[in-house]
């Protein structure tokens, strides 16, 4: 009897870990990448440029993708120019495009290859990762 209950107890103990570790997965990644940088209040700006070239639907697809989502102080420290990427959709598609990569790419590899900074890297999403950085890529 003493024998049957030590295993239930381990029985026990086994499935509380299970459900425990399962319930942290499922905190760890809240949504797609659309969902972790339209969530955040530092990123409007990408996630309003994000809607309005409509690229927010092409990466809210299973990917995975990583975004480089800059932070709403590095558009606002465009200035004038911020405006004048607003009124041309295609100069306004090109850099947010340089800010989407299909796979993921961890945020050394993209310090390295890219040269920016990134303030926090590596935010798990459903479908890839996100890392904030202060700095807009412009591209060509």
């Amino acid at each position: 009897m003493l024998n049957l209950k030590k295993i239930i107890l381990k029985y026990f103990t086994v499935i509380f870990a299970l459900i425990f570790i399962a319930g942290l997965q499922v905190t760890a990644a809240q949504g797609t990448v659309v969902d972790v940088i339209s969530e955040s209040e530092d990123h409007s700006i990408f996630s309003e440029l994000l809607a309005e070239t409509q690229l927010d639907q092409v990466i809210a697809q299973p990917g995975p993708f990583t975004v480089l989502a800059p932070t709403n102080d590095a558009f606002e420290a465009m200035g004038t120019e911020l405006d004048q990427i607003r009124t041309n959709p295609d100069r306004m598609q090109n850099i947010v495009i340089g800010h989407l990569f299909q796979g993921e790419v961890s945020s050394e590899d993209v310090i390295a290859t890219l040269e920016v900074n990134i303030e926090e890297g590596d935010i798990p999403a459903t479908n890839g990762i996100v890392h904030v950085t202060d700095e807009v890529i412009m591209g060509q």
